[in-house]
């Protein structure tokens, strides 16, 4: 039952196990549409892509040893992209502990319609359902659990202090219970009055609630009992009743005796007891697998009950991403849930930590994150905002990877114990990242920056004491005077002349009070950074001007030496460069760093400039991209170079080499 947290695509022929492109476009899910890129050819680049990869993909699903595994990838409310590999029953299959016949692969592939049961992703259906009480006010996150269940009202806490156990705590692994993956698959199957013997006995505290993170499935089991008591009906069929069929997710089930034969998969072990203490690795080093027992559906469903289909399963990605951007769309549009509350579910309620390591490669891998409601919750070194969930069950593996602010989800699904198939679902969505392929979602551009920017081009035309009083917070003169401004604003003017809006895409909002923009002006432009306040309406709080103008020839040159000492570093540049040896010393070290973080740079290209003394230049590395500025003393001949500074640029790697 295991979460990952912070794991670290496409059409092709029809051929067994890979829909035709008629059966991909059955799995739009018309009620979950999320808001959509501008670009028109997104979707078909990504497949053209993820078809080149899928030879690599199928080996590294084939590299989990598991009789069937497949994937798929959601793209904007669909499912564009499937591939299966194996099959997903073997004949020949002793039970657990039993020596079976020789396994021989029937001729049934995995296919979208394949039927797998999902393990720990079902913490997200239930998570879901809690939050679907709440929105109707049957229930607060942050009501004590015994509220719900008065079989907890007499628990002993590890501490005088600990507060009670709230619903949020369980939803979010934060209850002080212990991680119990050991255990908790087997007692999956129990029936209520086993769990209510638990019950009556106590628990036992690994930490005070609210403290720490631990994985503990006991925790959901008690959240989905919250839910049957608040709902009056099974956590399984108010799961059912309000998400599953509303969604059109009819492959999706609790019990698995109901799941059609010609659609089930299997659930296979290699080796030994399926329990995870004799250790994951242990399951691949039997060739001859053996089927396990299937576990049934009990007083513990909540932690990790649920059969799906890819086909279902993608329905239900897609109805997540759907959630984001937050947007004025009517809630009735995106499914059963509220908006928002999806959103709370993916976002952070509990830290874990951050991990560091470095990848077969050598590239250094660093995650940090928690745990949300249902999901893990992350960021790394290429994705701002990952949201994912492993399971595992005796016989079966799976994982999702959603990338929210990018529109995309990879799934995959194995009918072998605790084999998921990570590596490719994180394969597919790196080379596709790799590719430019699934850049973030663009901030829209709200009205008060467009506002804000208007009225900034107007001063620059002409500058009136009076309306900049009205544009700028009322704090802006305790760091600029309005006269400061003025000049600073005229001398923008006679360098640049008259600057209008430039195109559309030159505003990059950062949210709806922070952006930049690139005016267009009659001489070069000027880049713009502002931030609002929060008032009503909206004033500048800070404003930044830079003149982007052609450098000289001598700030080109200069530039130029400076890629070529990321190369090879010479003595001689370096002391044109950096007059001062202490300079020159803590210069070396710098651009060193540099080269290895970054790797080979190509040629600087010009970015922001005043064309005389000061000149900020882009270089193209192999890893990121680097800001290179140029400083002289000033526009004279022969002028003392006095800056030379090499940063990272904004949008690039966000972690070095």
């Amino acid at each position: 039952m295991l979460a990952i947290l912070a794991p670290g695509i496409w059409l092709s022929c029809a051929t067994p196990g890979t829909p035709s492109a008629s059966s991909l476009q059955v799995s739009a899910v018309s009620a979950a549409q999320p808001l959509r890129f501008d670009d028109p050819a997104r979707v078909s680049r990504i497949v053209s892509a993820a078809r080149a990869l899928e030879p690599s993909l199928v080996k590294t699903l084939e590299k989990t040893r598991a009789p069937g595994a497949a994937i798929g990838l959601v793209v904007d409310g669909a499912l564009v992209y499937f591939k299966a590999v194996g099959v997903r029953e073997v004949v020949g299959a002793g039970p657990s502990g039993q020596a079976g016949a020789p396994a021989t692969a029937l001729s049934v592939a995995v296919d979208e319609d394949t039927v797998f049961r999902i393990a720990s992703m079902t913490k997200s259906f239930v998570s879901a359902a809690a939050l679907h009480l709440r929105d109707q006010g049957l229930l607060s996150l942050d009501d004590p659990a015994e509220k719900h269940l008065p079989e907890l009202r007499g628990l002993r806490y590890p501490t005088a202090d600990s507060p009670r156990i709230t619903v949020r705590h369980l939803l979010s692994h934060a209850s002080g219970l212990p991680e119990d993956n050991a255990s908790a698959d087997l007692r999956m199957p129990m029936s209520e009055a086993a769990f209510d013997e638990i019950l009556s006995h106590g628990l036992t505290f690994s930490t005070a609630p609210g403290t720490e993170f631990e994985y503990a499935n006991l925790g959901f089991a008690l959240a989905g009992r919250v839910v049957t008591r608040v709902s009056g009906v099974r956590v399984q069929d108010y799961v059912t009743r309000e998400l599953l069929r509303p969604l059109g997710m009819t492959a999706t089930v609790w019990d698995g005796s109901s799941v059609p034969a010609v659609h089930k998969a299997h659930g296979y072990g290699r080796k030994g007891s399926a329990m995870p203490a004799e250790g994951i690795g242990k399951y691949k080093d039997d060739d001859v697998p053996h089927e396990e027992p299937t576990l049934a559906d009990g007083a513990w469903a909540s932690i990790g009950g649920l059969w799906t289909s890819p086909r279902d399963y993608a329905r239900w990605v897609a109805f997540q991403l759907a959630a984001w951007p937050p947007r004025d769309a009517p809630e009735d549009s995106g499914g059963p849930v509220r908006r928002a509350s999806l959103r709370e579910t993916q976002s952070l309620q509990r830290f874990i930590g951050i991990a560091a390591g470095r990848d077969p490669k050598g590239e250094l891998r660093v995650y940090g994150g928690g745990y949300g409601m249902g999901w893990g919750v992350s960021a790394n070194c290429r994705f701002e905002q990952v949201v994912t969930h492993s399971g595992g069950l005796p016989g079966y593996g799976s994982l999702v990877v959603l990338l929210p602010d990018r529109g995309v989800g990879v799934f995959t699904m194995a009918n072998l114990t605790y084999t998921g198939g990570g590596r490719a679902a994180m394969e597919l969505i790196e080379a596709l990242d790799d590719q430019g392929l699934i850049p973030k979602r663009a901030q829209p551009l709200s009205p008060h920056l467009e506002a804000a920017r208007a009225k900034v081009i107007s001063l620059l035309a002409h500058f009136d004491a009076v309306e900049a009083a009205r544009m700028f917070d009322r704090e802006y003169e305790s760091y600029e005077t309005f006269a400061a401004l003025e000049t600073r604003l005229a001398g923008l003017r006679t360098a640049h002349g008259a600057c209008t809006a430039g195109a559309p895409s030159s505003f990059e909002a950062e949210n709806a009070l922070r952006g930049h923009a690139r005016l267009a002006c009659e001489r070069g432009g000027i880049e713009m950074v502002m931030t609002l306040t929060s008032d009503s309406p909206a004033r500048i709080q800070s404003l930044a001007l830079k003149s982007a103008l052609p450098p000289s020839p001598r700030l080109v040159s200069l530039a130029g030496r400076a890629r070529a000492l990321l190369a090879d570093w010479s003595g001689r540049t370096a002391a044109e460069l950096f007059p001062k040896a202490d300079d020159r010393k803590e210069a070396k070290a710098t651009f060193a760093a540099a080269a290895f973080e970054h790797g080979a740079c190509g040629t600087p290209k010009p970015d922001l400039s005043d064309g005389a003394t000061s000149a900020t230049f882009r270089l193209r590395c192999e890893r990121g991209d680097l800001n290179l500025t140029v400083n002289l003393q000033s526009a004279s001949v022969g002028s003392t170079v006095s800056k030379v500074d090499l940063s990272p640029a904004a949008g690039g790697r966000r972690c070095p080499r």
